[in-house]
C-alpha cells in the first residue's frame, strides 16, 4: 500500500464536507436546472432527481472516496496500486488517466464562461447595466462574444486566480478558500432569495418547481433526471478520488457522502426557486439556454431597488460556482502531475494552467473568430454512422468529449473496480457502516444497479437511446 507523501487531511467532517459540496455547486445549478425542473415537471422530476442521487450518486461517491483513502494518491496511481495490490490488470489505471483528461477539458470551457460571468460583475459594479434594456442587453452579450481580445482578458484573468489558489499547498489553498468561498455562495443565495420573496412571483416559482406535474412528463424525463444527478456529483472526473486521499481513517465515508449529496440538493432547489421567481416576476420566458441569463438577468434587476448590487451579486456567485469547481477539479490533475514529473505543486499547477488556457483560447475562437467553423465526429457501422457531433463548434467538441464520453466511461470501469476488484471485507471495514444490511444494499447498488444506470447515461450520450 502506498503510504501518504502529506500528513494533510481536512480538519474536520464539516470542512470535507464544504470542500466536497463547493466542487458540486456548478454553474448549471443556476444556468439550466431551474428551467430543466419546471419544463419536466416540477416536483415529480424532483423526486426522480432525488432518487437517481441516492440510487447512482451515492454508492459511486463512496467508491470513489474509498479508493482516495485507501492509497493516499492521485486517481491513476490510486487504480494502479490497488490493481497490483488485489492482482487485477495494471490498465484500469487508464481509468484514473481518462478522469483527469475530462477534469482538464471540463476547465478548458469552463473557465471561459466564468470570464463572462466575472466580466458582468464588474460591469454591474460601475453601473454599465444602469436603464439597460432586453435589446441593449442582448447586443452587450453579443459584442462580447464576438469580441476574441475582451474574452481573452476575462478567460486570462479567471485563469491566473484559479492557478493563485491551486498553486498554494491543500491547506492554505483549496480547503482555505472553500471555506471561505462555499459560506460566501450560501450568503449570495441567501440575499437573492430575500430578495425574490419581496416580488409576487415566489408562489408561481413554487408551483413551477415544487408541484408534480405529471403532463409535462415524458418517457425521457427520467433520463434526464438521471443524467442530471449522474453531473452534478462531479462524479467520473477524479475529484472525489483526489479529495477522498485526505479524509481521515475514522471519518466516516458513507455519512459524509450523504451529506455532501444533501447540501448539493438544497442549494439546488433553493438557487432554483430564486431564479425562476426573479424570471417569472420580470415576465421573462425561461430557457435552457446557458447563456440566457447574461443576455436577461441585467434587465431583471432593474425592476427591483439596488439593481447594481445585485446584478453584481448574482454574477459573482456566478463566477465563485465557476472557481469552485475549478479548484475542486485540478486538484487530481496537479497532484498526478507532481508525482510523475517530481516537481514542485507550483509548477505543476502553472504547467497545467498553462496548456488549459490554450485550450480555453481555442474555446473563446470558437465564439469570435472561428464561429461557423464546426466539428463532425460519427462512429461508423458498416454503412450506417451515427453523428456524435454534427458540425459543432470546438466549445462544444470539448464539452461531448470530456462530459457525454469520457466522464461515465471512466465512472463505469470506476464502479466495476470498486464493485468487483476490491475485496468485500476491504470495502466494509473501509466503510464501518452502522450495520451489514447498509453494507449489503451499498455492495448490491454498486455491483448491479449503478452499472445499468451508466450504461444508460452513455448510450444516451451516443444517441443509441
Amino acid at each position: 500500500m502506498n503510504t501518504a507523501r502529506k500528513a494533510f487531511t481536512w480538519r474536520s467532517q464539516s470542512a470535507f464536507v464544504i470542500v466536497a459540496a463547493g466542487a458540486t455547486l456548478s454553474l448549471n445549478d443556476f444556468l439550466t436546472f431551474p428551467v430543466l425542473a419546471g419544463q419536466n415537471g416540477g416536483g415529480a422530476f424532483l423526486l426522480l432527481y432525488i432518487l437517481f442521487l441516492f440510487l447512482l450518486g451515492l454508492p459511486l461517491l463512496m467508491g470513489e472516496l474509498m479508493l482516495g483513502r485507501l492509497t493516499r494518491s492521485d486517481p491513476a496511481a490510486s487504480l494502479r496500486i490497488l490493481s497490483e495490490q488485489y492482482k487485477a490488470s495494471v490498465y484500469w489505471k487508464l481509468a484514473g488517466l481518462g478522469a483527469m483528461l475530462a477534469a482538464f477539458l471540463v476547465i478548458a470551457t469552463l473557465s471561459v464562461v466564468a470570464g463572462w460571468s466575472l466580466a458582468y460583475a464588474v460591469k454591474s459594479v460601475v453601473g454599465v447595466f444602469e436603464g439597460v434594456t432586453l435589446e441593449s442587453a442582448k447586443l452587450m452579450f453579443e459584442s462580447l462574444m464576438i469580441d476574441s481580445e475582451r474574452m481573452t482578458l476575462w478567460h486570462t484573468l479567471f485563469m491566473v486566480i484559479l492557478i493563485s489558489i491551486c498553486a498554494q499547498p491543500v491547506k492554505s489553498g483549496v480547503e482555505r478558500i472553500m471555506l471561505i468561498l462555499v459560506p460566501l455562495m450560501i450568503l449570495l443565495l441567501v440575499i437573492g432569495l430575500i430578495l425574490a420573496l419581496t416580488s409576487s412571483s415566489m408562489q408561481d416559482s413554487i408551483r413551477y418547481v415544487l408541484y408534480a406535474d405529471f403532463s409535462a412528463m415524458d418517457a425521457r424525463t427520467p433520463i434526464v433526471a438521471l443524467q442530471r444527478a449522474f453531473y452534478t456529483l462531479a462524479l467520473g472526473i477524479g475529484v472525489m478520488m483526489a479529495f477522498g486521499r485526505y479524509l481521515p481513517v475514522g471519518m466516516s465515508i458513507g455519512y459524509s457522502a450523504g451529506l455532501v449529496i444533501t447540501v448539493d440538493l438544497l442549494f439546488t432547489i433553493f438557487t432554483s426557486l430564486t431564479i425562476n421567481a426573479l424570471m417569472i416576476s420580470a415576465g421573462q420566458q425561461l430557457s435552457l439556454d446557458s447563456q440566457f441569463a447574461f443576455r436577461v438577468m441585467p434587465v431583471i434587476m432593474e425592476d427591483f431597488s439596488s439593481a447594481e448590487l445585485f446584478n453584481t451579486l448574482f454574477f459573482l456567485l456566478l463566477t465563485i460556482a465557476a472557481l469552485t469547481t475549478s479548484v475542486a477539479l485540478l486538484e487530481a490533475p496537479i497532484t498526478f502531475f507532481q508525482r510523475k514529473c517530481n516537481i514542485s505543486r507550483l509548477r505543476a499547477a502553472v504547467s497545467l494552467g498553462i496548456a488549459i488556457w490554450l485550450f480555453g483560447l481555442g474555446v473563446v475562437l470558437a465564439h469570435s473568430v472561428w464561429n461557423g467553423n464546426g466539428f463532425t465526429i460519427a462512429l461508423f457501422f458498416g454503412d450506417e454512422a451515427i453523428r456524435l457531433v454534427n458540425n459543432a463548434g470546438f466549445h462544444d467538441v470539448l464539452v461531448f468529449i470530456s462530459s457525454h464520453l469520457i466522464q461515465p466511461l471512466v465512472a463505469l470501469f470506476v464502479c466495476l473496480f470498486v464493485a468487483w476488484k476490491i475485496p468485500r471485507e476491504v470495502s466494509h471495514k473501509e466503510f464501518d457502516l452502522s450495520s451489514h444490511f447498509s453494507f449489503e444494499i451499498w455492495n448490491f447498488l454498486v455491483r448491479y444497479i449503478v452499472p445499468v444506470l451508466l450504461l444508460v447515461v452513455i448510450l444516451t450520450a451516443f444517441g443509441i437511446i
